[in-house]
C-alpha cells in the first residue's frame, strides 16, 4: 500500500556533484541514521561508486553493518560511551572518533583486547559547544593520545570539528573556527602526532566553501539531494520518493468533522480520501494543520490530525479512486511536495522528516545506470550456529560442516558462527566459501577471541540481526531445547526448524511422552525421579520389568543412557544420568525393530514423511547409543526397511502426529520401537536431528530422492516462508 522509491541514479549524481565542488579533497558519505532512512548499504555502494572514498556513521553498530556487507573502504565512526566495547568494531578496521582521555582509554583497552591499534580521530570543538574537547581540555586530550602511541595501542589518523552553522557556510563565524582549527592542528603535531586526515566541511561547506575543505569533506544531507546552503541551488536530485495509495473514499456534506477532534470541518460538501501513513511512518504530527499530499496529480490539503497509521486528504468536488497514486513527498518534478516543504509544515529540518520514514515502509530501489562498484549481492545471507557448551560440541561442529560446505554459493551467502563451549559467540568469514569442511576446518576459523559470553554476544548480534535465515545446528541442551531459539526471537531473527515451545518440550523425554500419551500415541512405560536422589519403588520395578533403561530426561542422543540388566546395577546408571541432568527416567525395556521416520515442512506448510530407516547395531553394542550414533562402523542403516506397506503407512501417519503434537516446525526426527516387529512405539524425537555424513536424517531424503542441497534449499525456504506469514 506504501513504499519509500530511493533512487540511487539520484545519489549517485549528487555524489559526482559533491566530489567535483570539494576541489581535491576525499568526499566522505556520511550514511547515519541508516542512510538518512534511504538504506545505508545501498547508498555507501552507490557512494563510493562514483566518487565518495571514505563513509561515515554515528555508532558502532552502524559500522558493523557495512562491513558484513562486504563494504571495505575506510569508516569512521563518532559516537559512543567512554567504556563502550569496541573490540569487534577494531577488528573490522573501523576509525573511532575520541574527544576525551576516557574514550581514548577505552578505545585502547579494546586495542589490547583485539590485539590490533586502534585508530582514532580526535574531535576539538571549535565553538559548537557539543562533543568535541574544549581548548582547556585538548592538551590534556593530545598527550593521552600520545601516550598510547607510544605504547602501540592508538594511532592518531585524523583530527577534525563541526561548523557551528551547518546551512550557511559563508557564515562571519567561519573564519575563526578554521583559525580555532588549525590551532588545535598545530598543537597536535606538536605533541608529537601526525594526524593525516584533516575533516572540518559538512555538505554545504564542500560546495560554498572551499578554505574548510583540507583533506576529507563530509557529506550528509546534500548526498540525499536536499540543497545544503540556505537559499542557492547546485542542482542536487532528491533521491527519496514516499507514496501510498488510497484505500477508501467518501462523499461528505458541509459541516462534517474530520478525524480526531474534529480540527478541520468540511467547509462545503466534498470528498475525502484515506491515505494508509501516518506519524508511525514518518508523517510528523506537527504538520497536521498545513501538509498537503499530491492525490490525483492534484496536490490536495491533509484533513485534520495526521494518525499514527493514517490521514485522510480532503479532494474537494473530485471522488478518487480506490487505489489512486498518493505522492506525499518527492523530487517535486510533477507538482508534489518535497521533504523541505514537509519540514516547514512541520517547523523541523528535511534531516528529521528523511529519517523520520519508519521501517515498516517498504523501500524500493532504481539503481544507478551504471554503477562503477560490484552489483548488490542478492543471495539468501545465512549464518549457521554450531558448537555450544553441552556435551554434543563435536557433533555440532561436524554437522555444521556437512550444511556449511553443501549450502549454494549461487543463492546463499554463508557465515559460520561458533558457540565455544565457554558460551562465546565467534563470527566466522562473512562470506565463507563453498567446499568439503571438516568440524576442525570451522573451529580454526572461528578461533576464540577471548571475550566473555555476555560481550560476545553483543558482538554477534549484528550478524544474527541482518542474516535472512539463522540454521541453528545445535544438539542436546543450550540450542535444541529452546535456549538459542528464545534469543533468536526477541531479536527477531528468522530461523531454521523448531520453535522454543516445541524444541523445549522435546528435549525434555518426560514432557514429551506425557504429551504423546494424551493424545493417544504410544510410548513405553516409565517412572520419573526427579532432584539428586530416589529409586523405583518396589512396584514401579515390577510394572517397568527387566531390562530397562534409565536416561537423563533432558540431555539428548544419548548421553547418560544406560540399558539396566539386573536392579543391582541400578545405582551406577542413576549416578551416570544424574551427572547430566536432576530428572532421571527409568524406562521400560521395548523389545523390537527400531525403525526412523523423518518429517518436513515444506514452504506451503505441507508436511511430508519420508521413507523408514531401519537401525541395526553390530559389534556387541548393548543398543544405539551415542558411540554407536556415530560412529559408522557400528551400526547399519537399511532405508527403506523392510516392513508392510500398511506398517509404513502407520509409522508415517504417527511422525506426522507427533509433529502437530508437540507443534513442531521445519523438521523432526521420529525414532520407533516396533513392539513384537508390527505394534509402533515412540522413543524419541529429535527437533534437529545431526546432519553429519553418518546422520539418519539426511540419509533418509537422500533415500527418497531429496539431496543433502535440495534438503536445505526447503529448510530455508520454510523458515523464510513462516517468518513472511508471521506464524515463527
Amino acid at each position: 500500500m506504501s513504499e519509500a522509491v530511493i533512487d540511487l541514479s539520484a545519489v549517485a549524481h549528487n555524489t559526482r556533484v559533491l566530489a567535483k565542488r570539494s576541489r581535491g579533497a576525499a568526499l566522505m558519505a556520511v550514511v547515519k541514521a541508516d542512510g538518512f532512512g534511504h538504506g545505508a548499504v545501498q547508498v555507501a555502494r552507490t557512494a563510493l561508486a562514483h566518487g565518495a572514498t571514505w563513509l561515515g556513521v554515528a555508532s558502532s553498530p552502524e559500522t558493523l553493518r557495512l562491513r558484513e556487507a562486504g563494504i571495505t573502504a575506510p569508516i569512521l565512526a563518532w559516537m559512543r560511551l567512554p567504556g563502550e566495547d569496541v573490540t569487534e568494531t577494531l577488528r573490522r578496521d573501523v576509525d573511532l572518533s575520541a574527544s576525551s582521555p576516557a574514550h581514548l582509554a577505552g578505545i585502547a583497552a579494546c586495542a589490547e583486547k583485539a590485539g590490533v591499534p586502534g585508530v582514532v580521530h580526535l574531535k576539538v570543538d571549535t565553538g559548537l559547544e557539543r562533543n568535541g574537547a574544549g581548548f582547556a581540555d585538548w592538551p590534556q586530550l593530545l598527550e593521552s593520545a600520545a601516550d598510547f602511541e607510544r605504547r602501540g595501542l592508538l594511532r592518531v589518523r585524523g583530527v577534525w570539528s563541526h561548523l557551528v552553522h551547518p546551512d550557511d557556510p559563508r557564515h562571519a563565524s567561519v573564519p575563526g573556527q578554521i583559525e580555532a582549527f588549525e590551532t588545535a592542528v598545530s598543537q597536535a603535531r606538536t605533541a608529537g602526532l601526525r594526524p593525516e586526515v584533516l575533516h572540518l566541511a559538512n555538505s554545504a561547506a564542500a560546495l560554498a566553501a572551499p578554505a574548510t575543505h583540507y583533506d576529507l569533506v563530509r557529506a550528509g544531507l546534500g548526498l540525499y539531494g536536499v540543497e545544503p546552503v540556505r537559499g542557492e541551488s547546485f542542482g542536487l536530485r532528491p533521491a527519496m520518493t514516499l507514496r501510498g495509495r488510497v484505500i477508501m473514499s467518501r462523499r461528505v456534506e458541509a459541516g462534517t468533522g474530520v478525524s480526531y477532534g474534529h480540527e478541520y470541518v468540511a467547509e462545503r460538501p466534498t470528498a475525502l480520501a484515506l491515505v494508509p501513513l501516518g506519524f508511525a511512518d514518518g508523517l510528523p504530527f506537527r504538520a497536521s494543520r498545513s501538509a498537503e499530499i499530491l492525490v490525483g496529480g492534484v496536490r490536495r490539503r491533509v484533513a485534520g490530525r495526521i494518525a499514527m497509521d493514517q490521514c485522510v486528504v480532503d479532494t474537494g468536488n473530485e471522488r478518487v479512486a480506490i487505489g489512486e497514486d498518493a505522492v506525499v513527498f518527492g523530487p517535486g518534478e510533477h507538482g508534489e511536495p518535497t521533504a523541505v516543504e514537509w519540514a516547514e509544515w512541520a517547523g523541523t529540518v528535511p534531516h528529521e522528516i528523511l529519517t523520520g520514514i519508519g521501517p515498516r515502509v517498504p523501500r524500493r530501489y532504481l539503481h544507478a545506470e551504471a554503477p562503477a562498484a560490484a552489483p548488490r549481492d542478492t543471495r539468501i545471507r545465512v549464518v549457521v550456529l554450531f558448537g555450544g557448551p553441552g556435551g554434543e560440541h563435536e557433533v555440532s561442529c561436524a554437522s555444521a560442516a556437512g550444511i556449511v560446505g553443501k549450502l549454494d554459493r549461487a543463492r546463499y551467502a554463508v557465515q559460520p558462527v561458533r558457540i565455544t563451549r565457554a558460551r562465546e559467540w565467534v563470527p566466522g568469514p562473512a562470506d565463507f566459501p563453498e567446499g568439503a569442511y571438516t568440524a576442525s576446518d570451522l573451529t580454526d576459523v572461528t578461533p576464540s577471541r577471548g571475550m566473555s559470553a555476555g560481550d560476545s554476544l553483543r558482538s554477534v548480534l549484528p550478524h544474527l540481526a541482518t542474516a535472512d535465515a539463522v540454521i541453528p545446528a545445535l544438539h542436546g541442551p543450550f540450542g535444541e531445547d529452546g535456549t538459542v531459539q528464545g534469543l533468536l526471537e526477541a531479536a527477531n531473527v528468522t530461523y531454521v526448524g523448531n520453535g522454543v515451545s516445541a524444541s523445549t518440550i522435546a528435549m525434555d523425554k518426560d514432557a514429551t511422552k506425557r504429551i504423546l500419551h494424551s493424545v493417544g500415541l504410544p510410548v513405553a512405560d516409565w517412572t520419573l525421579l526427579r532432584g539428586g536422589g530416589g529409586t523405583p519403588s518396589e512396584a514401579e520395578r515390577l510394572r517397568l520389568g527387566l531390562p530397562a533403561f534409565v536416561k537423563p530426561a533432558r540431555a539428548g542422543s544419548s548421553i547418560g543412557v544406560t540399558r539396566v540388566e539386573t536392579w543391582e546395577g541400578l545405582p551406577a546408571a542413576l549416578e551416570s544420568a544424574r551427572a547430566w541432568d536432576t530428572k532421571v527416567l527409568v524406562e521400560e525395556a521395548v523389545s523390537g525393530r527400531e525403525i526412523d521416520i523423518a518429517v518436513l515442512e515444506h514452504p506451503d506448510g505441507r508436511l511430508e514423511a519420508g521413507p523408514p530407516l531401519e537401525i541395526t547395531v553390530h559389534g556387541g553394542q548393548p543398543f544405539f547409543d551415542y558411540e554407536a550414533k556415530y560412529e559408522d562402523e557400528a551400526t547399519s542403516f537399511t532405508i527403506p526397511a523392510r516392513l508392510d506397506d500398511s506398517v509404513t503407512a502407520e509409522l508415517q501417519r504417527m511422525a506426522v502426529d507427533v509433529f502437530e503434537a508437540l507443534n513442531c516446525s521445519g523438521l523432526v526426527r521420529v525414532d520407533f520401537f516396533l513392539r513384537d516387529g508390527t505394534r509402533p512405539v515412540v522413543n524419541e524425537v529429535n527437533t534437529f536431528p545431526g546432519f553429519t555424513a553418518a546422520s539418519q536424517y539426511p540419509r533418509i531424503w537422500a533415500a527418497a530422492g531429496r539431496s543433502y542441497e535440495q534438503l536445505l534449499d526447503t529448510l530455508v525456504g520454510t523458515a523464510i516462508a513462516r517468518t513472511t506469514s508471521g506464524s515463527q
